[in-house]
């Protein structure tokens, strides 16, 4: 039998015909994912004809106007949590329609999706229909707005002002090579940023917490949803805090969207859209029940205005906006006023961050702290690998967690992305049989972690729209409505509040502008305490503890562990000393340390829910091993 010459034509002619199958079958691919897609069901685009006539503009002013009047006699701020994303959106909205004179806004991120839109829709009719006063500052980072929307809002008139804070290039929109050129230029410059928070209504209604403005913060996306947490005051003087507002809006580093190179462009040449209609802010028609609900005098009472209780003491905490100027800045304002409170503790530390980096300041103060009062009980949570948005960050606190565990003996938690209670936390089951948004086909079948098979049935709906789903996939899209904890929060003894933007890292710490409230009282300390503990049970956490005492293979782990911890920059050594652990169904919650702990609670892996070849743990790894030079940044 004669061999086939195997010659360069034949080779190229192989090459081809491969290539050519290769291309055929991504063809392929493309094609049916397409298909599928196009198969998939979402709302219909937004339609003004169609829209039931609704009293938007209404808000509900006469009972703002008579708790104000009660907080001023008694001389007494009010305050309320809010954990709830979806109850918190309709509060804003209730807020912006019931104003008087003026709202004012800080935030981090400002997305244009169908919450920043609808937002922006009602800020502008504030403006526009009742003469509000708006300013809006924001952070310029992450915020990548349409320069012709932002030309159209110049143009409002004087009385709605927006500022971006340190722009990059003074521009809106700058291209790819202008950031990267201002990033080289100036590293520092560009690395601060404005990380504050906070909604001021006519100068005596405050709200304050961890939430941006964008889907994920308000229980809106078929995907990763923050659990995050505002506070709302009542305040017989809003002196403070309208003054803490004011010295950011007239930083230098706060430039009017006049003042930027393409938005001024198009406001010279005139070359932009001048439509007001709503179907410009409007994708969807997916916003009546909040609609209706912000103007219902009912369900505000009900859900906020009942609900206020009166607090001994509010005190704002907040860098000065100079601080970007300053930094890398060591005890700012914020991090200064938090640790000499903790310093004080008598009894418990409950802390609550997403993330989780503690600098060499915190760690001497939780040291200190133990050396003073040993009995003094320090409780973290905090994201797990499979929950989080930042697997950087996590991965610095994973490379540390034995210096957490053994020398400063905190006792640990990490949020499950689906969370037991997760029912409760979020407007869940609506995720669950909701129609996609366009952008989010792109997650049809994506699966970011696996669905513990120990998760409850839950239903919804009824008859042949009835959803009974363990596996918690969203009927039209086959993906996983989850939870990334973003609550940034801190109880001391029961008795001392604080809810704002500062997370437990170094970014917080020494970099960005933060700002918060702490509110000394004991009945609402006992609320705030009460809902982190509801975070950290068992079916919706997982405990971090050291793993099980293995004769010799732990000793001999533990002396390569501790070497490879030796080196400054590299941590290469894999296998580590601690674990996550899930109590086992019907077992008694016992702490670590008890003769039955082992038997009650399952080691779960650092990393449950995830496979070892995911992207996300095999990032986390890596940057442990070689990344901590770039602790400081995180």
């Amino acid at each position: 039998m004669k061999s086939t010459p195997f010659n360069s034509s034949t080779v190229v002619s192989f090459f081809a015909i491969n290539q050519l199958s290769y291309y055929l079958v991504v063809l392929w691919v493309l094609t049916f994912i397409s298909c599928r897609s196009n198969s998939i069901p979402t709302f219909e685009p937004f339609n003004d004809s169609s829209v039931t006539t609704i009293p938007e503009e209404v808000g509900t002013l006469r009972i703002w106007q008579e708790l104000l009047e009660d907080v001023t006699l008694a001389n007494q701020p009010r305050a309320l949590l809010l954990d709830h994303g979806e109850e918190s959106l309709t509060l804003r909205i209730n807020l912006i329609r019931s104003a008087q004179k003026s709202i004012s806004i800080q935030t981090f991120s400002w997305e244009f999706d169908e919450v920043g839109k609808l937002i922006l829709w009602e800020l502008i009719q504030a403006n526009q229909k009742r003469g509000i006063q708006v300013k809006l500052l924001i952070d310029h980072m992450f915020n990548e707005h349409q320069p012709d929307v932002i030309a159209l809002l110049s143009t409002l008139g004087p009385s709605f002002e927006i500022k971006y804070f340190n722009p990059s290039a003074k521009k809106l929109s700058p291209s790819f090579i202008e950031k990267f050129s201002d990033l080289t230029i100036d590293f520092h410059d560009h690395n601060v940023r404005l990380h504050n928070k906070l909604l001021l209504v006519d100068n005596y209604i405050a709200l304050t917490g961890g939430r941006n403005i964008n889907n994920h913060y308000f229980d809106q996306v078929i995907g990763m949803n923050y659990k995050d947490r505002d506070v709302l005051l009542i305040l017989p003087s809003g002196t403070e805090i309208t003054n803490c507002f004011y010295s950011y809006w007239n930083s230098n580093n706060s430039i009017s969207t006049r003042e930027l190179i393409d938005v001024k462009k198009l406001l010279v040449e005139n070359n932009f859209s001048k439509s007001l209609q709503k179907r410009r802010f409007f994708e969807y028609d997916i916003f009546k029940q909040i609609s209706a609900q912000a103007s219902n005098t009912k369900y505000i009472q009900d859900h906020f205005t009942d609900l206020l209780s009166e607090v001994e003491r509010v005190e704002w905490i907040y860098d000065q906006p100079d601080k970007v100027d300053r930094a890398p800045v060591s005890n700012s304002a914020v991090t200064k006023r938090l640790l000499a409170l903790m310093k004080d503790a008598e009894s418990d530390i409950v802390i609550q961050s997403p993330y989780v980096v503690l600098s060499s300041d915190i760690q001497k103060a939780f040291t200190e702290l133990k050396q003073k009062r040993n009995d003094v009980s320090v409780v973290i949570s905090t994201n797990s690998l499979a929950a989080t948005d930042n697997w950087v960050t996590y991965a610095a606190n994973y490379k540390e967690k034995r210096v957490y565990l053994e020398e400063l003996n905190l006792e640990m938690w990490e949020f499950k992305p689906i969370p037991t209670d997760i029912a409760n936390m979020m407007s869940y089951e609506k995720l669950l049989s909701r129609l996609p948004f366009r952008r989010e086909l792109s997650q049809q079948g994506v699966a970011h972690f696996k669905i513990s098979k120990s998760l409850p049935v839950i239903g919804t709906g009824t008859g042949n729209n009835q959803i009974k789903s363990r596996g918690r996939k969203n009927i039209h899209l086959n993906a996983v409505p989850y939870l990334s904890l973003h609550a940034k929060s801190l109880v001391i003894d029961e008795q001392i509040a604080f809810v704002g933007s500062y997370n437990l890292d170094p970014r917080s710490e020494i970099y960005n502008t933060e700002l918060g409230v702490i509110i000394h009282d004991k009945n609402f300390s006992s609320k705030l305490k009460h809902s982190i503990k509801n975070d950290i049970q068992p079916q919706n956490s997982y405990l971090i503890e050291i793993k099980k005492e293995r004769p010799l293979l732990s000793k001999i782990n533990m002396i390569l562990y501790r070497i490879s911890e030796a080196f400054p920059f590299i941590d290469l050594w894999p296998i580590r000393a601690h674990s996550s652990f899930e109590l086992k169904a019907g077992k008694e919650q016992v702490p670590a340390g008890s003769g039955d702990f082992f038997h009650n609670w399952k080691d779960v892996g650092n990393f449950p829910g995830l496979p070892f070849f995911t992207k996300k743990q095999m990032s986390a790894r890596m940057f442990k091993a070689t990344g901590m030079i770039f602790k400081p940044l995180l």
